[in-house]
């Protein structure tokens, strides 16, 4: 059942880790202009996700996005360890496959491909019917967002992994959120039907509503975007 978002605690949302804590980590400087492998993210999800096909609060969200994306954050410049491990393979050779999807994916694998080194990886927290492989078996980082490559505070571009055959748990969303997936897995909004999405499907759940996401034998890599509020 939907949650009021008046009522519901932002640490009640599985996506978001303490802001501090990301932060934390890293060395963060104001940098002349944005990386160019995530620009080309950037200029991709405009081209992508903002065509008629797209649900029409997506499109809105997206569109606000990409005009606070305008004037770019600063840039994490630490080096970090290579990504490594069976799950961050998988989530490679997925995002190696959706290019093959469009030009445009191909764009935005490209772009993606290009900043995955550079991305934090981290386990979030379990929650109400996760599957009970689910610590072992997900890993998010940020591209956008505090700590992120690109560190700000008033949008955060996530990456979620699932490994094959796991429920991330069911929770209510504090933020409104767009997802984009790139390879295929279920989700259900509110009390909505499950339903299954993949490359070239853009997916909404508004503020306030429960979100619950699984997969089968594939696994689900997607990327998640919100407007989070001012920027520091």
């Amino acid at each position: 059942m939907a949650a009021s978002n008046a009522a519901l605690k932002r640490s009640e949302d599985l996506l978001l880790e303490d802001a501090g804590k990301l932060e934390s980590t890293g060395v963060i400087k104001r940098a002349a202009g944005r990386p160019a492998d995530l620009q080309k993210v950037v200029l991709a999800m405009g081209d992508l996700f903002l065509a008629d096909s797209a649900p029409l609060m997506a499109k809105f969200n997206i569109g606000k996005i990409i005009h606070l994306l305008e004037r770019p954050g600063r840039v994490r410049v630490d080096p970090l360890p290579t990504a490594d491990g069976c799950l961050l393979d998988a989530a490679r050779e997925v995002l190696s496959n959706v290019a093959l999807h469009s030009e445009g994916y191909k764009r935005f694998s490209e772009g993606l491909q290009s900043v995955f080194g550079r991305l934090e990886w981290y386990t979030g927290r379990g929650g109400a019917f996760a599957s009970i492989n689910f610590e072992q078996n997900h890993r998010h980082a940020l591209l956008v967002g505090p700590g992120a490559v690109e560190h700000r505070t008033d949008v955060r571009i996530g990456m979620t992994v699932l490994g094959s055959y796991t429920r991330f748990p069911d929770h209510d969303q504090f933020h409104s959120r767009v997802f984009i997936p790139l390879s295929f897995g279920e989700y259900r909004f509110g009390n909505d039907r499950w339903v299954s999405a993949g490359p070239g499907d853009v997916l909404f759940n508004a503020a306030g509503r429960q979100c619950a996401i699984r997969c089968t034998r594939e696994p689900l890599v997607m990327l998640w975007c919100q407007i989070e509020g001012r920027d520091r």
